[in-house]
């Protein structure tokens, strides 16, 4: 059955994506990249309307207390130069998400239950092309290509809704870091902490058991906290009982709790943002990758020794992320945008210490266009100069630029350019063979259905 779902996915994204180009227009992540769609109204025009199939009744279901969506996100990418060969990848995520209001479903005023499900499918560019980048050139491969539970919790607001109490299966960057996912390069997507320790921040769409607490302090100051089961047996693509249903892993020696701590301020107007201060905090007994005295597990290498470390317990980092509106230039969140995402990680554990990156964004590109925009990014991710192999101590450098095109009120195309510079950090590969900057074309459809 999840194969057949597969492959009812993956003809989904082509066609889609064909369909888009021979028609002429489209427009453009996980959460892809877009707001949800607008309210669905009584004129239904096939070009218009929020959703390809129409409202199906949706708007009567949420008017209930019942919120539900289906979306396809595809990124079809090809390698001009860099790696070992030039070739193309294609991979993507269908995700059904539903939000069940409480008050009006059972009378529990401030209750919701919320469900996510993921379906991945495709293959890596960097691997099909031999890119030693550090980060993904396709953002939305990783984790396997199954059918994943990302989501199923419950969430209680108290206290006028300053405090809300949230707990259940949940991805550490739903709540935490920045989620945003506007690029196709990893490096300007998702939680960035996860993105350099992915090895126990597990970002979507992998999910804990995990209990969540955010605090209003002020109608623009929050304070959060978490804390998440941390064991590696999260990750597994083999037992349907973890990752698609809810159950509880088996005990692991490297196991423990990650709990994040973050501060967030919202100004509002119409110079709205969001500024995210935090850190974390992991109390796993072993060093990155699962191997005690392991300070980097290098990708064709394997794991590094550091005669230093030992067992070691604990593993921490801090991060900043802002999200900031810059001008106001229409009616329709027409403006430039900006973000600024900066993470520092354990220097004795990590074998990516830290990653920056920098954009920004214009909505309303033409004044006939006023949902079509731009984008440009630039980052870095270091290599820790601890760790072995020629790429210690190195910077890998991606810059990206995309053209979003609005086709319909349900598609949306992003056009896409990576450039990235020194690719694993020095530009070497696993067998220490010095590799050419990669140029990258991509091409990002969203549908909502």
């Amino acid at each position: 059955m999840l194969d057949r779902f597969a492959n009812t996915a993956r003809m989904c994204g082509v066609g889609i994506a064909l369909s888009s180009l021979l028609s002429g227009g489209a427009h453009a992540d996980d959460l892809f990249t877009k707001a949800p769609p607008v309210p669905y109204v009584s004129v239904d025009d096939f070009w218009t309307r929020p959703y390809l199939f129409g409202d199906l009744g949706r708007t009567k279901l949420k008017e209930q207390g019942i919120d539900i969506g289906l979306t396809l996100g595809n990124e079809s990418v090809g390698n001009l130069s860099g790696g070992d060969r030039n070739t193309a990848a294609n991979a993507g995520q269908l995700w059904f998400g539903a939000k069940l209001d409480m008050g009006k479903l059972a009378g529990i005023p401030g209750g919701t239950v919320g469900l996510t499900l993921v379906e991945r499918y495709g293959s890596n560019l960097n691997a099909e092309a031999g890119i030693p980048a550090l980060q993904l050139t396709n953002e939305v491969f990783g984790r396997g290509n199954i059918f994943r539970l990302t989501q199923l919790y419950y969430s209680q607001m108290l206290f006028d809704d300053r405090l809300e109490l949230k707990g259940g299966r949940l991805p550490v960057g739903s709540d935490f870091f920045f989620g945003l996912c506007e690029f196709i390069n990893l490096t300007f997507c998702g939680g960035q902490p996860g993105n350099i320790q992915g090895g126990y921040i597990y970002n979507w769409p992998v999910s804990q058991w995990a209990g969540v607490a955010h605090f209003s302090i002020t109608k623009e100051l929050k304070i959060s906290a978490g804390v998440y089961d941390a064991n590696p047996n999260y990750l597994t693509t083999s037992d349907p009982s973890i990752y698609f249903l809810p159950g509880v892993p088996g005990s692991n020696p490297g196991s423990g709790v990650l709990v994040p701590v973050e501060l967030t301020w919202s100004p509002s107007g119409l110079l709205y943002g969001t500024w995210r201060f935090g850190g974390w905090y992991d109390s796993a007994s072993t060093i990155d990758g699962g191997l005690p005295g392991i300070i980097a597990i290098i990708p064709g290498v394997g794991g590094v020794p550091d005669q230093n470390l030992g067992d070691q317990r604990g593993r921490y980092g801090i991060y900043e992320s802002i999200l900031q509106r810059l001008t106001v230039d229409g009616p329709k969140a027409q403006g430039w945008y900006t973000f600024l995402n900066t993470t520092v990680a354990d220097h004795r554990t990590s074998f990516q210490d830290y990653q920056i990156a920098w954009g920004v964004k214009h909505t309303g590109t033409f004044a006939s266009r006023p949902e079509d925009e731009v984008g440009f990014a630039v980052g870095t991710t270091h290599v820790n100069s601890a760790a072995f192999g020629p790429n210690a101590g190195g910077n890998e450098v991606p810059l990206e630029a995309w053209y979003g095109w609005q086709a319909t009120g349900w598609m949306n195309l992003k056009f896409d350019v990576q450039y990235v510079i020194n690719p694993g950090g020095r530009g070497y590969n696993a067998a220490g063979v010095k590799t050419d900057n990669a140029v990258v074309l991509g091409m990002r459809t969203e549908v909502h259905f």
